[in-house]
């Protein structure tokens, strides 16, 4: 095996015991508190599903034709929430069946990482990172917003023309007016609250949740410091993950719902692919 795939099978097993343990602790949390079995097995089956297939697009290499159509996939799926099925008013999802995926939880990591294999000078980046941000502030979705804006700069801050610096002012710009539409939804004590669910069943559970949120962007850091793709994800999940702090967002992978762990997955999955 060579250097580089050792270094893509340790990523992949770090993140896979890391997330692990925010899954574990989340799915405890509402076992001990009553929550029933519907709301946490899609967590057991999007982690198991998602661990597979990152296992199995580490093994590809993707081209430059690949990389665009992740990109423009995500860009499609994300558009489409705003005429999908809304929750008084906000279009964060499409029905999957009886379940309801939140579309941008689950493609922006991979869309991410194409974005940055394609480079920051890509012509189509700026255009679809710029769109995407605008369909998330109608959605409306700050903390998506905001972690989309961090990981686009990680992306654009290599370029050095003025285009690059605008798209990343828009960015930030476009999410700050997302959030000027008030969130009318509760929280929900499994999704928004389950930090909170978990400190009050055990914890202990609650600690080992938030540690192993935060070690999962530092091994990023960590491990791959110099890939651009890397930075991005990394910055995405840290935002994504810190933004229930500052409002009723989902907490990544520990709350309920399957499109993180299988979102988080599938962009971790494409981290390690191999490079042509």
């Amino acid at each position: 095996m060579s250097l580089a795939a050792r270094s893509d099978a340790r990523l992949l097993a770090m993140f896979a015991l890391l997330s692990l343990i925010a899954t574990g602790c989340g799915i405890a949390a509402m076992v001990l508190s009553g929550t029933p079995q519907m709301r946490w097995i899609p967590n057991v089956v999007a982690w198991i599903v998602g661990g597979g297939a990152a296992f199995a697009i580490a093994r590809t290499a993707p081209s430059p034709r690949v990389w665009i159509g992740i990109a423009l996939g995500a860009l499609a799926l994300v558009a489409a929430t705003l005429v999908g099925p809304d929750q008084q008013g906000v279009h964060r999802w499409l029905a999957a069946g009886p379940l309801f995926v939140n579309i941008a939880a689950l493609t922006l990591p991979a869309a991410l990482v194409a974005m940055a294999r394609l480079g920051a000078q890509h012509r189509l980046v700026p255009m679809i990172a710029t769109l995407l941000a605008a369909i998330l502030a109608l959605q409306p979705d700050a903390s998506q917003a905001f972690a989309l804006a961090l990981a686009g700069f990680a992306i654009l801050v290599i370029d050095k023309r003025i285009s690059a610096l605008v798209t990343t002012l828009c960015l930030f710009g476009i999410a700050a007016l997302s959030l000027l539409r008030a969130d009318p939804l509760q929280p929900v004590a499994e999704v928004e609250q389950i930090i909170q669910l978990a400190h009050a069943s055990a914890p202990a559970l609650a600690w080992a949740a938030v540690a192993s949120l935060a070690a999962i962007p530092a091994m990023l850091f960590a491990r791959r410091l110099d890939d651009v793709a890397a930075r991005a994800l990394a910055l995405y999940i840290a935002v994504a993950c810190a933004a229930p702090i500052f409002g009723w967002f989902p907490v990544p992978l520990v709350g309920a719902g399957m499109s993180f762990p299988l979102g988080l997955w599938l962009g971790i999955g494409l981290l390690a692919a191999r490079r042509g």
